[in-house]
């Protein structure tokens, strides 16, 4: 890959393969061109032709940060230090950044060899390098920041370009929203769903089951124009005060419908992420559920534009059933992810894509 540059992700550790899913889904949504180096426990390293990572943590709901990777080490403090000693800091920091160096713990790894105090320690060493750059490093208003990831066996330097928005998220979270209805999922899971379809402008963007409308003022919040349609009058209306409620909400299209007799022109979509009724908490309006999977899935592949993305979910019981579907309808299923639940409930999500 030409022009390429070295990234971290910081993974959440809530699954074991959907934020590195995700990660994937976010990198081809914006366009760039990228390769996963390798993947660590929480932590991806991958390269791409993008000029920084900035944008990506700021879209996604289970990666927490994303920045420059300056330096890889075994998990010790002395191999630590030497690969900080070789790092072109003027090469990423400019005349007047003060710098702040943070130690970031990933389940409790190597605490022996890496000690608690290896920020102070790391600042301190470098800081004759950073002044001959014009930078200081200082823990006090600081203007950029240096973590030291450690994970199992390894330790990545990283400079920090983009963070998950978590203050953004928890003012969007179910109860919080005018209009609010039991079942709602969280709002990190609904930008899950909508970086896994690989939603970008211009869109649109597709929530055909969009209940009280959390998913699309999360596709507005990002600039992504939005379909959302929801069988319910009452619920149609509610999604209508959510997203009419944050900025972005001229950005989203209402409808009441019936999603598998969707309105809509042939292969008019970008990108559909959904999270269907599966007929236990959320109903199904008398129609059996297989039926409804197996009827929505026909319309979305007619629907979607070649090579655009469907990221559903379905419960357990209906795993075969959904595959099926997607193959009959000329679907190509790329990924499946398993989500416990609770106890009488596992989520299977499945990203599929149009070919022709």
């Amino acid at each position: 890959m030409a022009s390429t540059r070295l990234f971290y992700a910081l993974l959440s550790g809530l699954h074991a393969s959907l934020p590195l899913a995700e990660l994937r889904g976010i990198l081809e949504a914006l366009g760039h061109r990228y390769r996963v180096v390798e993947v660590f426990d929480q932590v991806a390293v991958y390269e791409s032709s993008s000029p920084s990572s900035r944008g990506v943590a700021w879209r996604a709901g289970l990666v927490h940060e994303t920045g420059r990777v300056l330096a890889v080490a075994e998990a010790e403090l002395g191999s630590l230090l030497e690969e900080a000693m070789l790092v072109d800091w003027c090469g990423f920091l400019r005349g007047g950044d003060r710098v702040r160096v943070e130690l970031v713990r990933l389940k409790g790894y190597a605490k022996n060899a890496v000690p608690n105090n290896a920020s102070r320690l790391l600042a301190e060493r470098i800081a004759p390098l950073l002044r001959g750059c014009g930078a200081e490093a200082t823990p006090r208003n600081p203007t950029r920041r240096i973590h030291i990831i450690v994970t199992q066996g390894t330790i990545i330097l990283g400079l920090v370009e983009d963070t998950q928005p978590k203050k953004l998220l928890e003012q969007h979270r179910p109860q919080r929203r005018p209009f609010f209805h039991p079942g709602s999922l969280d709002p990190r899971l609904a930008r899950l769903f909508i970086n896994l379809a690989r939603a970008a402008p211009p869109g649109p963007y597709l929530d055909p089951f969009c209940g009280t409308g959390g998913f699309a003022v999360e596709a507005q919040t990002l600039g992504i124009p939005t379909v959302c349609g929801e069988l319910a009058r009452k619920l149609a209306e509610g999604a209508k005060r959510n997203t009419r409620a944050y900025p972005g909400g001229l950005l989203t299209e209402h409808t009441q419908w019936d999603a598998t007799k969707l309105p809509l022109r042939d292969e008019s979509t970008q990108s559909i992420g959904t999270d269907p009724p599966y007929g236990r908490s959320t109903s199904t309006r008398g129609k059996p559920a297989k039926q409804l999977y197996e009827e929505f899935v026909q319309e979305a592949a007619r629907v979607l534009k070649p090579g655009a993305h469907l990221a559903i979910a379905a419960p357990h019981w209906l795993e075969n059933e959904v595959e099926e579907a997607i193959q009959q309808a000329g679907l190509k299923q790329l990924e499946k992810h398993y989500m416990k639940v609770h106890g009488s409930l596992t989520r299977i999500v499945t990203v599929s894509k149009k070919i022709r």
